[in-house]
């Protein structure tokens, strides 16, 4: 069973598959269905939530990641940017707690925008005119 992948924000409905409660570290809004379970933070008590939401991660919350076991709950899908140390920390303890987990790091999307700006566009396009294509 594979227990880490990578995928963005706007993206993350392609991991994701029925009986997954969402564990996320990290503070960027998901691009969910509705009915996504999350795993929710009450001080250092963690419980499963229809409510999206994020978790700040705390060492106190490591007895509570137990609880989370439930008919309705097949694998916890912990999301994380890259570099999180507390991603580690929270596969770990459900490693140890034997509650079955899938770790998906965030990667940064790409913007269109961030390959070529406007001296390079025009200097292809030139250079495609130079050759006749345009």
């Amino acid at each position: 069973m594979t227990t880490e992948c990578s995928s963005t924000a706007d993206a993350i409905t392609g991991v994701l598959m029925a009986g997954d409660a969402v564990l996320n570290l990290s503070q960027q809004p998901l691009n969910i269905i509705a009915g996504t379970l999350f795993v929710a933070a009450h001080k250092d008590q963690l419980s499963i939530s229809r409510t999206p939401s994020s978790v700040q991660w705390r060492f106190g919350m490591a007895c509570s990641l137990g609880q989370l076991r439930s008919p309705t709950v097949d694998r916890i899908v912990v999301i994380s940017e890259e570099n999180c140390s507390d991603a580690a920390v929270v596969t770990r303890e459900l490693s140890a707690y034997s509650i079955p987990y899938l770790h998906c790091t965030l990667m940064n999307a790409c913007e269109a925008d961030a390959f070529m700006d406007e001296e390079d566009t025009d200097a292809v396009t030139e250079r495609l005119r130079q050759l006749g294509y345009i």
